[in-house]
């Protein structure tokens, strides 16, 4: 991949107010992911669903205990190196996935309780959850958990999932507008990879697509949490060109 960024953003997308404030984080941990860290990304945290969590209109499921959760969570802070800012990665409890009103709302209820307990471990973390935010369904319920004593910003995925990047930056646009229908005072962190669609076993994106994502993103929103399938038992080969280009977006160069 090439260390220069390029590409152009969708000319219909709005301008965020702080893109000279835009934040790279680090969501991998590797067993030397603070070679990142001292590029300067920043390490950020994501906790996953090790519970098997479901819900339906009725009641949730599989939920674990305040002290279990607390212990798992501070298991990822550890592994991810952050408790500053910290996700949630619950994909069986995404809301627009609800099939119901009654279980989104029961999705929003456990939800508010993980950001109490959360809360009671790491009182200046900052909060959120990796979700489809390009998708606008039970918009209403999920503004919910962004108000006062909620999330504290919004990660969408933005893995590469779509044929081109025309209509990646509509998905974009979409979660964007979507957000700030919810939340406008909220910042909004993208999850991307240079892997298609997240995926390592799919081999990396084109050149020229993750440097348009790079450059897009950077104009359009408050930042990025860099993520790719990682754990603290393997090592991340520090010279791939990704890297470089992520070196050069914190070094402050513009794209």
């Amino acid at each position: 991949m090439l260390a220069a960024i390029s590409g152009c953003t969708d000319a219909g997308a709005e301008r965020q107010p702080h893109e000279t404030n835009f934040r790279v984080f680090n969501g991998t941990r590797f067993a030397n992911a603070d070679d990142l860290d001292r590029a300067g990304l920043l390490p950020f945290t994501s906790i996953y669903d090790v519970w098997k969590l479901t819900c339906d209109e009725t009641q949730c499921y599989n939920v674990p205990t305040e002290s279990q959760f607390k212990k798992t969570l501070a298991s990822y802070v550890a592994q991810f190196r952050s408790s500053s800012f910290i996700a949630f990665d619950f994909e069986n409890i995404v809301i627009d996935k609800a099939t119901s009103a009654e279980q989104a709302n029961n999705e929003v209820q456990l939800l508010k309780k993980f950001i109490v307990w959360t809360r009671e471990s790491y009182p200046k973390a900052k909060i959120g959850i990796y979700d489809y935010d390009f998708n606008s369904k039970f918009l209403d319920i999920r503004a919910k958990i962004y108000r006062e004593g909620g999330f504290d910003f919004f990660a969408p995925t933005m893995y590469q999932r779509w044929p081109n990047h025309d209509i990646w930056s509509a998905r974009l646009q979409a979660a964007i507008t979507n957000d700030h229908t919810i939340n406008k005072s909220l910042p909004i962190y993208a999850y991307i990879s240079p892997y298609k669609a997240g995926v390592t076993k799919n081999g990396f994106l084109g050149d020229a697509e993750w440097l348009a994502q790079l450059a897009d993103t950077r104009r359009v929103i408050n930042g990025v949490i860099v993520w790719t399938q990682s754990s603290t038992a393997i090592k991340l080969d520090t010279n791939q060109s990704w890297e470089a280009d992520l070196r050069h977006i914190v070094s402050g160069k513009a794209p």
